[in-house]
């Protein structure tokens, strides 16, 4: 009883949180000019709503299956690779408006197939083996981008608010349909995770339990992997890399709700949501100039990642 109230007061939480992103702005609101806030701030509600939702989700699959507490969607290489893809984009050329986010989504699919082949050892893929393969591939690509950097003779403003993270995108008509695109592919996705909240219970246990109580721990960890890298592909081409909302906010909902992944799995969808919204709020707020998304999540994330890391020692 008490658990539910709480979903209650989280689902509310985010409502207002909703309602304040909209409502309040260095623009301030007014009812004549409803088309600004409507033009300017429900795209980042919305983008809000999908981005901080799909990196909380992809968190607590990926520390139930990893066991781990300390992973985060980026720790396969994803955000490295979408990086190179979009500094690949702007050292070629602004070719359009849809230049960043689709190079971006090539560089992290390039990266996925990259880290997917190097973890296959004699055809078996194990999480050590997904996990340093991630880590190989994410260093060897942040050298690409900073290569790129280095060599153009441009500034690449792009790729310094894409590594730092943003929601202010400028949505066009394609820029529009290729999200709308993703989101609609990410639907049935987001319900297969919700749907395995069962076998990571188990797999939180202990591996050989998981054997025998019949969870399939190679097509589990391979399903994982692959729906979890294209949903943080699909974040990451439009919002950049927006840090330790996949890492922080399934250990909050743990601390609130338990560690049972059957509510674990959607309340860390619904508070990464309203963390992300309120963290926007912050960022365009709170100072003369927007600030960077992944600036305000680390003002609060490493004093909770330090937390964390000393209770695991």
């Amino acid at each position: 009883m008490k658990k539910d109230f709480s979903v209650v007061l989280s689902i509310i939480g985010v409502l207002i949180a909703i309602s304040i992103s909209f409502f309040w702005g260095p623009a301030g609101f007014s009812v004549k000019e409803l088309s600004i806030p409507i033009k300017l701030r429900l795209p980042r509600i919305v983008l809000g709503l999908y981005a901080g939702g799909v990196l909380s989700i992809a968190g607590a699959s990926l520390q139930g299956l990893l066991q781990n507490p300390l992973v985060d969607p980026y720790i396969l290489g994803i955000a490295s690779g979408a990086s190179f893809g979009a500094a690949l984009g702007q050292f070629l050329g602004n070719i359009g408006v849809f230049t960043t986010p689709l190079f971006s989504f090539l560089g992290a699919m390039l990266t996925i197939f990259g880290v997917y082949f190097l973890a296959q050892i004699k055809g078996v893929i194990t999480k050590l083996s997904l996990v340093l393969s991630g880590v190989i591939l994410s260093f060897f690509f942040s050298s690409l981008v900073m290569l790129l950097m280095t060599v153009s003779r441009k500034p690449l403003p792009e790729i310094i608010y894409f590594l730092l993270g943003r929601l202010n995108l400028a949505f066009t008509k394609e820029l529009l349909i290729m999200f709308i695109g993703l989101v609609i592919i990410s639907i049935p996705l987001l319900v297969y995770l919700l749907s395995l909240w069962r076998a990571l219970n188990i797999l939180s246990m202990n591996e050989d339990v998981a054997q025998s109580l019949g969870v399939d721990i190679r097509k589990i960890t391979r399903n994982i992997f692959l729906v979890c890298s294209f949903l943080v592909t699909a974040v990451v081409s439009f919002c950049g890399t927006i840090s330790f909302i996949g890492l922080c906010v399934p250990h909050i909902v743990r601390l609130i709700y338990g560690p049972d992944h059957y509510k674990l799995l959607p309340m860390s969808f619904l508070l990464g949501s309203g963390v992300l919204i309120i963290t926007d709020l912050i960022a365009r707020n709170i100072g003369p100039v927007e600030l960077p998304l992944s600036v305000i999540t680390a003002l609060f994330g490493v004093p909770f990642f330090i937390y964390l890391l000393k209770q695991k020692l």
